[in-house]
């Protein structure tokens, strides 16, 4: 008699993995850049009394998509694994991301766990290609210091990315991409609104970055001749910044839509006898950035072209009043 089989049937289950939204941050200034990104979190990171692991990814502009709170340690460390740092940007379909984390004590000296793992998450994510473009540690109190892991040569990040310093640079690479398409007849955009900037030679100063770019440094003086505080700055790319037809002055155009970061050196404490500096940074429309850079140029009474009027002015009433001192004088003599 034959035996009755029945094949015994195996199943594997399908599972569905998707963003989930959570708490929001909320900023009276565009979060268009990563710098932005930073200034937000950093004021966020700055109220906790451990240590807490961020990420923020970022599309293919810098501009920032989301962020994601890793983990959350004790006072003095925080564990985060690679896979937990890296899949909130590969779910977002970043193009590349930033870490942040805060040091309590406000000690902003990196240790030895943080450099292993940043070194990790840089080549897990040049592996995969959405690399780690910086990691900001963030100092507990209401500071506002932090320290760029980059910027401060801490560690070497790929070279082939751009780090924060160069992301407001980008800015112009609009107007150029506008041409490139027209160029080669895939125009797809509208004409861009652009303005220009113009400043004196002294005022710029040229740096190369790590990569090799060279970059523009670009001086913005005070508007009150009593303020004897370091000025502010912003950066460009060097070939972005042209001379004049006279070769007297320097001048930039960029689009008039877009925003630049603007840094300002502000004092934050005395160590030692010596003034503590700490750089403040904020974001500023083209056109508010030209007022700022071209303020000599208006009345305003602390302006190059105010202390001109100032002068004009005392001289016009000077002379008005020389007639009347005149026939004054003429008509004692003749008393």
């Amino acid at each position: 008699m034959a035996k009755d089989v029945t094949a015994k049937k195996y199943r594997i289950k399908e599972v569905r993995v998707r963003l989930a939204e959570g708490s929001h941050l909320y900023s009276d200034r565009q979060m268009d850049t990563p710098d932005a990104a930073v200034e937000v979190m950093k004021k966020e990171l700055s109220q906790y009394d451990r240590e807490v692991l961020v990420v923020v990814n970022l599309n293919s502009h810098l501009n920032p998509i989301n962020f994601n709170i890793v983990s959350v340690g004790d006072l003095t460390s925080t564990i985060a694994s690679i896979p937990n740092l890296l899949v909130s940007g590969i779910l977002s379909n970043s193009s590349s991301f930033l870490v942040l984390h805060n040091h309590p004590s406000g000690d902003l000296t990196p240790s030895a766990e943080d450099i292993t793992m940043t070194r990790r998450v840089i080549e897990a994510g040049n592996l995969i290609g959405i690399p780690c473009v910086d990691h900001i540690i963030v100092a507990g109190g209401n500071s506002g210091r932090i320290l760029s892991m980059r910027e401060s040569g801490t560690i070497n990040f790929n070279q082939k990315y751009p780090g924060l310093s160069a992301a407001d640079a980008r800015v112009g690479e609009s107007r150029e991409e506008y041409q490139m398409d027209k160029m080669n007849g895939t125009e797809n955009r509208a004409e861009i609104e652009e303005l220009s900037i113009k400043f004196g030679k002294g005022l710029a100063e040229p740096f190369t970055a790590r990569d090799g770019t060279e970059y523009m440094r670009i001086m913005i003086p005070n508007r009150d001749r009593t303020d004897t505080t370091p000025w502010a700055s912003f950066v460009l790319k060097a070939s972005q910044v042209h001379e004049n037809k006279f070769g007297k002055g320097l001048w930039v155009k960029l689009p008039a839509g877009a925003h630049i970061t603007v840094t300002k050196p502000v004092a934050v404490g005395v160590e030692n006898g010596k003034t503590v500096w700490n750089n403040e940074k904020k974001s500023v429309s083209v056109p508010e950035l030209k007022s700022m850079v071209e303020f000599y140029k208006t009345k305003g009474r602390d302006s190059v072209m105010g202390q001109l009027g100032d002068m004009k002015k005392t001289a016009g009433e000077k002379a008005q009043a020389q007639p009347a001192r005149q026939k004054k004088r003429a008509a004692e003599m003749t008393k």
